[in-house]
């Protein structure tokens, strides 16, 4: 009997414990989609019935992984484990055009030292007349309610940068004995709250402490993806360039 009351027989999950890992020899980071963790705006087509991204049951301001579409409500939010943060210097083509991902650029590239920012619309135009966007590029480990965790990035862009310059602070204030503790020795939860300007509203994160990491096992699992990371064994592809998903410029908006 393969299954007893629904539960794997001794024998089956033996098995699978002795074949850990069996039939995934040739994959690598590159095989794989990272997911992001994004928000559900007013405009998103998760909300739109007739859209494939359609999430039935999801709400402005609710949180959703693109890979899977799980989603978690504004107000309940996901605990995460920050596992490594870099910026990076994405080109864009811009809304106007199509809009769509070119590449990544080199943070001291003579095209982001060049790059101007336009008066109107608050936006870094490259030479060649694409958008420069900053992003603040969070890896994390989702904490999900099962006990197990799972690799994603939540990217902060324009507006956001103000949350993710507030989070890095949050973590690095946790010391011991004088020292900075790792950034994957505690866990925070994501939540999301409306936020606007005179351009309008739209929901942005609001970060809190969960507490100290819950086991060695996530630490250590969180710990191995950051030296995968750091490696240069992940690498981030191209995120999704949904503009519904975004935020407005704000103009004044310290770099």
């Amino acid at each position: 009997m393969v299954q007893t009351n629904g539960k794997l027989s001794m024998e089956l999950e033996k098995a699978f414990a002795d074949d850990a890992g069996v039939g995934f020899e040739g994959v690598t980071s590159s095989d794989l989609q990272i997911p992001f963790l994004r928000i559900i705006q007013a405009l998103s087509p998760q909300l739109k019935r007739s859209d494939p991204a359609f999430l039935e049951g999801a709400q402005q301001g609710d949180i959703f992984n693109t890979v899977t579409n799980k989603f978690w409500t504004a107000d309940e939010g996901v605990v995460v484990l920050p596992v490594y943060f870099e910026t990076k210097m994405l080109e864009f083509v811009p809304r106007t055009q199509g809009g769509g991902f070119v590449g990544e650029l080199s943070s001291g590239s003579r095209e982001v030292s060049a790059a101007v920012r336009d008066p109107d619309t608050g936006m870094e135009i490259l030479e060649s007349g694409n958008e420069l966007v900053r992003s603040a590029s969070h890896y994390i480990k989702i904490v999900h309610e099962n006990g197990n965790y799972e690799n994603a990035i939540v990217d902060m862009k324009k507006t956001q940068l103000k949350k993710s310059r507030q989070w890095l602070s949050m973590m690095m204030m946790k010391k011991q004995n004088g020292s900075t503790l790792p950034s994957f020795a505690h866990m925070y939860r994501l939540r999301s709250v409306e936020d606007g300007n005179d351009k309008g509203s739209w929901f942005t994160w609001s970060i809190s402490l969960v507490g100290v990491v819950e086991s060695l096992v996530a630490y250590t699992e969180a710990k191995e993806l950051h030296g995968s990371i750091k490696r240069g064994e992940m690498r981030l592809g191209p995120p999704p360039t949904d503009a519904a998903l975004e935020a407005p410029v704000e103009k004044d908006l310290p770099f």
